[in-house]
Formats: C-alpha cells, structure tokens, sequence
C-alpha cells in the first residue's frame, strides 16, 4: 500500500515530535538540573565567602586596634579551638605517643558535656609500653597547657584534663611484643578536651571586631580633641586540667 504525501508528513512530525521528546529528557532536562544544582553550590560558596570577609573584616579592625589581645586570643585558640575537632585530637596524642615510646592502640569518643561557655569532649585511650614510657606519655599530655608560678602560661597542643587512669599487666602479649617490651602494662585513660562552640565563637569575633573598630574610632576622634580610649576585646579563658 502506497502512503499518501499527507500521511508522510504525518509520520515525519510525528517523529519529529519524538525526537524532541528524546532530545529534551535525555539532553535539555539534566542540562537544566545540573545548572540548578551548580547554581545553588555557587550561592552557598558566595555566602561563606561572604561571612569570611565579614569575619576577616572585624579580625583586621581588632588586629589594627589592640594587636596584642588578638596574638593572644590565636595563642589560646591552640589549647582552646573552635569546635571539638576529634581528628586533630588523636594525631596530636599519636604524636606524644610516639614521643614516649609506647603504642597507641585505641582512641574512642565517650561524651560531650557543656561546661560553662566551653564543650568538654571526654575520649578513652590505651597506650602499652614500659611503666615509665606511660608514666612519660601521661606526664607529656598533662604538659600541653601549663601555668608557671609567675602566672605565665605557656601552651604547646590541646588542653587535656587526665580523668582516669587504670593499669594492667599484659605479659607477653602480642601489644606489649609490639611496643617493644618482654613485659609491659597497657593504660586506659579517660582524657577531656576543651573546645569553645562555633556558635559562641561567632558571636565573640563579631562583637569583638566591633569593639576594635569603635577603639580605634575613639582613638583618633572626630576632632582631634577627644581623650582616647580603649576597649579591651573578650579572649578565650581556658578552665580546669591546668593543675
């Protein structure tokens, strides 16, 4: 059976009206769907760079009017950071293990309690090595934050308040073969690390940066015969394990 041209016209829009449809889900649809999405990660990557010049604008206002407070705000920042930061945690004890001589060989969170304006974050960690390498171990994590009778504070890592202590015999065992000792103990320790909340943190920066800015405004006057003033920015404090 011959078609007519009117029915061959039909097929072919027809199968135009196809093709489009194909062309259209298969290409044109996840085009559009991959723009959204780009777009939306383009919004939030502006937003974060947006609070970042926020954050970096009051850093720079803080740092221009009283320089000293903000080295210092930094200095505690390294005992005290912002969040609880559990990896940097367990390399920063790997790393007095490994000063001490004896193995690290489990690391678990426990708990996150609020203690005043901070978070304590409670970890159990069980080193094996000769009794003295432990005893070094515990003495080098007490030694992180330390307060000298002068009131000088001097910080080297995290600060740690030791909880706990409990210490087995472990023989012959395969860890104490490891640690490199016939006989040795392995220790379970009970640490506490403090962090300060991001959402505390934010807030101290702001009204921090607006603190600079209004000192170094003060300063100057909008004459020249205004007193100057300072305002003195709130720091970090760090509370308990610095016996």
């Amino acid at each position: 059976m011959r078609l007519s041209s009117r029915q061959w016209m039909a097929i072919a829009g027809a199968s135009m009206v196809v093709l489009l449809v194909v062309v259209y889900t298969t290409v044109i649809a996840p085009a559009r769907s991959r723009e959204s999405a780009a777009q939306a990660q383009l919004q939030g990557v502006q937003l974060a760079m947006a609070a970042d010049r926020t954050q970096l604008t009051h850093l720079d206002a803080l740092a221009a009017a009283q320089p000293a407070q903000l080295r210092e705000a930094f200095h505690l920042a390294k005992a005290i950071p912002v969040g609880d930061q559990t990896p940097g945690v367990m390399l920063e004890l790997q790393r007095l293990a490994t000063d001490a001589d004896v193995q690290f060989s489990q690391f678990r969170t426990i708990s996150t309690t609020p203690v005043n304006n901070l978070t304590a974050t409670a970890y159990e960690v069980n080193v094996v090595g000769r009794f003295f390498d432990v005893d070094d171990f515990m003495y080098r994590v007490h030694r992180q934050v330390m307060v000298s009778q002068r009131g000088q504070l001097t910080i080297s890592g995290r600060l740690f308040a030791l909880t706990g202590v409990q210490l087995a015999l472990v023989g012959s065992s395969t860890a104490a073969t490891k640690a490199g000792a016939a006989s040795s103990v392995q220790a379970t320790l009970q640490l506490m690390a403090f962090s300060e909340n991001p959402a505390t943190a934010a807030s101290t920066a702001t009204s921090t940066g607006s603190a600079g800015t209004a000192s170094s405004t003060a300063s100057t006057g909008a004459t020249g015969s205004t007193a100057p003033t300072s305002t003195t920015p709130t720091t970090p404090t760090s509370s308990g394990g610095l016996g």
